[in-house]
């Protein structure tokens, strides 16, 4: 959390000044020794919607492990440039769900992201077994930040509430589904 213009990491290795965005450290881990660009509570090969809270400079991705992680998983190291890397919530607004189940992925050349972009996020493979697994990857761009029309927002519309998620008007007609329990998600499944 950000205290007197210093931001400190919280557990999951994100720095995350208050709620409005955060800044990229490339240390992220969860607890399972997965990393935040591998998929988690979403099936590998789904679509999942997130809001951008951070891009990543070059120097910040070569920095850090997390490089490994992007070239092992198939990138290849000419395509890691700025904003290459991308974080965001899944959860809105507020409270410890926003930063620690924020997801990391990677943005192909040619695209590019900016904090508030509302995207599209294809889950990637967990590791397994020496297989490096495939990391998130944007798969487009839903709505951007300054957007006069607004399809997607978060629900439900009370803003005091923690765990938001994302809704989208064409969901359901795009065949994504929503997931109840303890970790609602609306998701499009692998055909």
């Amino acid at each position: 959390m950000s205290r007197g213009g210093v931001t400190r990491p919280n557990r999951a290795g994100v720095l995350w000044p208050g709620t409005i965005g955060v800044a990229l450290t490339l240390t992220l881990a969860c607890s399972t020794g997965s990393t935040r660009l591998h998929p988690y509570h979403i099936q590998a090969g789904a679509l999942r919607m997130a809001e951008v809270v951070g891009v990543a400079a070059k120097a910040q991705i070569r920095g850090g492990w997390t490089y490994e992680v992007l070239v092992r998983s198939g990138v290849n190291p000419s395509q890691i440039q700025d904003g290459s890397l991308a974080g965001a919530r899944v959860y809105c607004c507020g409270g410890p769900n926003e930063e620690e189940t924020a997801i990391l992925f990677y943005v192909p050349n040619g695209m590019s992201v900016e904090a508030g972009d509302i995207v599209e996020v294809r889950m990637g493979r967990q590791p397994d077994n020496g297989d490096p697994g495939a990391v998130n990857t944007l798969a487009q761009i839903r709505q951007k930040r300054d957007a006069k029309e607004r399809p997607c927002r978060w629900v439900p519309p009370n803003p005091r509430l923690w765990v938001r998620m994302l809704y989208c008007d064409w969901m359901p007609q795009e065949g994504w589904v929503e997931r109840t329990g303890m970790w609602k998600a609306w998701y499009k499944p692998v055909p």
